[in-house]
């Protein structure tokens, strides 16, 4: 009966949140605290008291932890990417994590509900950079791929006629083409990573006071600018990839 009763539980809650209620680390974690409670107190029920406060601040900062987990996309994954490409990725995130808990501070009302509005837009901008920061990471390897040293060995060792001498110089023509798109990709989210971190800030400041709503807009407006930013930069990049 206890086993199935688990069971049902277990369907009713996050992996990672049922598995926290019953760990070892859990159990220890409760016993250690009534163990010292009792110590410094001689009181049983003291004891009773701090290793159920123990259990449910386990569980509460398990059951944060599985939400932050639901909240992101599955399909991102910084690490899929090398520097510095997985670095956008990994601070756009950040920088989602960082609004979630400042919304989850922010008190309830018009407030909190403008903030959820803002934090779809973000949510879309996380995603852009996703796909322009693997664009970006596209770039790289396809530049990567040009042999630059042996290209200018035969700029250097054949006339300007021969047919291998012009083959090189096309190709060292797209090394150039795709350094440029690379560095303008790379600086371009630079400055968007930014303005992004600028915007959390703003938001966890908005987040512990009441009214501005201009302020709010405002800061609505910044973040669907990312967003078209992005997009548009997405885009380019798309196209480009269709040309190549």
């Amino acid at each position: 009966m206890v086993r199935a009763s688990l069971a049902a539980v277990s369907r009713r809650l996050e992996p990672t949140v049922f598995l926290a209620m019953i760990s070892p680390i859990t159990v220890g974690l409760v016993v250690g605290a009534g163990a010292l409670a009792r110590i410094l107190t001689g009181s049983w029920a003291v004891a009773v008291l701090a290793g159920l406060v123990t259990w449910i601040v386990r569980v509460l900062v398990a059951t944060r932890i599985a939400k932050r987990v639901r909240g992101l996309d599955r399909r991102i994954d910084p690490f899929a990417l090398r520097e510095p490409w997985r670095f956008f990725v990994r601070d756009a995130l950040n920088a989602r994590q960082r609004f979630a808990e400042a919304l989850d501070e922010a008190d309830g009302g018009p407030l909190r509900d403008r903030l959820h509005e803002i934090e779809t837009n973000l949510d879309q901008a996380v995603s852009v950079t996703w796909e322009v920061a693997q664009r970006g990471q596209q770039l790289t390897d396809a530049r990567r791929r040009i042999d630059l040293a042996s290209l200018e060995r035969t700029l250097e060792s054949t006339a300007p006629d021969d047919a291998r001498y012009t083959a090189a110089a096309a190709q060292k023509a797209s090394h150039e083409r795709l350094r440029r798109r690379e560095d303008d990709t790379r600086e371009r989210l630079e400055v968007l990573d930014a303005r992004l971190d600028e915007t959390v800030v703003r938001a966890a400041e908005l987040s512990t006071r009441t009214g501005g709503a201009i302020e709010l807009d405002q800061l609505a407006g910044q973040v669907t600018g990312m967003v078209d930013e992005l997009d548009s930069l997405r885009i380019a990049l798309d196209e480009v990839g269709n040309d190549t």
